[in-house]
């Protein structure tokens, strides 16, 4: 393996564990705080949104896609639908789920969405999923039920609404890996999420119209809020970007069990959180989940083309 690629997987290993500090930075927010999840969230868009918009224009993305917009307006509207329905409601129903029960079980029940996407898949394409992708449904469902009850039907290790909010997190996070697709053939990947979260964080005003932004400025939540914005958001995400450019799409796909692992890790150190073995054992399964997919995806490809070398 050559230095670049080395570096490649630390810059996207350090983007995964910057998310997860942010969830970990949005658990103390709202312990220390009475904000409600739609105000953080309008921030962190608003400000993210703006930070990013720079860089789209840095790299001649900016330029590219308001021609593009310009020759085909109708694409606004689908930039709208993703704005709201692929990173405003993933947003907020993420940190509501933080803010209900913590970031660790939050960020690896998010993390069920490759299952939700090959649910999807199956239903679109009219096909039965492969046994591989059964298994990572069926790891995905078993992990979240280990985690939340920790093998005890009588109690819950996890508050319900935390599992309600995150699910449906995981939904919406699903949506923005299947909806702007589209997009991403027409416009450039920085411009397209720079102006997603500046749209959704201007609906957001529609749903609380009277947000403060003062709160976020009080020495004691500063520092959290500042490092969600940019370690946890603008950091993060040129740093996956540009670790992408080295790896293959099957060696970027592992890294999508970076950030839940390193939520529970982060949570372990930073909050003391402590997570029996059953707990352990689903969060394994819906790392599982996550993997077993790439992995069969692997072994097809690579017959493929010693099949096409013997041929």
């Amino acid at each position: 393996m050559d230095n670049r690629k080395v570096l490649a997987f630390l810059m996207v290993f350090v983007a995964a564990v910057s998310w997860a500090g942010s969830g970990m930075a949005a658990q103390e927010f709202f312990r220390i705080t009475d904000c409600d999840a739609m105000r953080l969230t309008n921030i962190r868009m608003i400000l993210a949104g703006l930070l990013l918009m720079p860089l789209a224009w840095m790299k001649g993305g900016l330029q590219r896609s308001w021609k593009v917009l310009k020759e085909r307006p109708g694409l606004w509207m689908d930039i709208g639908i993703y704005a709201v329905g692929g990173i405003l409601l993933m947003q907020y129903t993420y940190f509501q789920g933080i803010s209900i029960g913590n970031a660790a079980a939050t960020t690896v029940i998010c993390y069920t969405c490759p299952a939700m996407v090959i649910c999807y898949d199956s239903v679109h394409q009219r096909r039965w999923p492969r046994p591989a992708e059964i298994m990572s449904v069926l790891l995905a469902i078993g992990g979240i039920f280990l985690m939340v009850t920790g093998g005890d039907l009588d109690s819950l290790s996890v508050p319900l609404a935390c599992v309600a909010w995150s699910l449906v997190s995981a939904v919406f996070f699903s949506f923005s890996a299947i909806y702007p697709k589209h997009l991403l053939l027409e416009l450039d990947q920085v411009f397209l999420l720079s102006v997603g979260m500046l749209f959704g964080g201007i609906c957001s005003f529609l749903l609380v119209p009277e947000i403060d932004w003062s709160i976020f400025f009080r020495p004691e939540v500063f520092g959290l809020v500042a490092y969600i914005i940019l370690g946890g958001t603008a950091l993060a995400f040129l740093l996956f970007n540009a670790g992408l450019f080295y790896l293959t799409p099957e060696e970027a796909t592992v890294t999508g069990a970076a950030e839940p692992a390193a939520a529970v890790i982060l949570s372990s150190v930073i909050f003391g959180t402590v997570f029996g073995y059953v707990e352990l054992l689903g969060i394994a399964m819906v790392l599982g989940a996550i993997l077993l997919p790439l992995v069969e995806s692997r072994k097809d490809r690579t017959a493929s083309r010693k099949k096409h070398a013997v041929g």
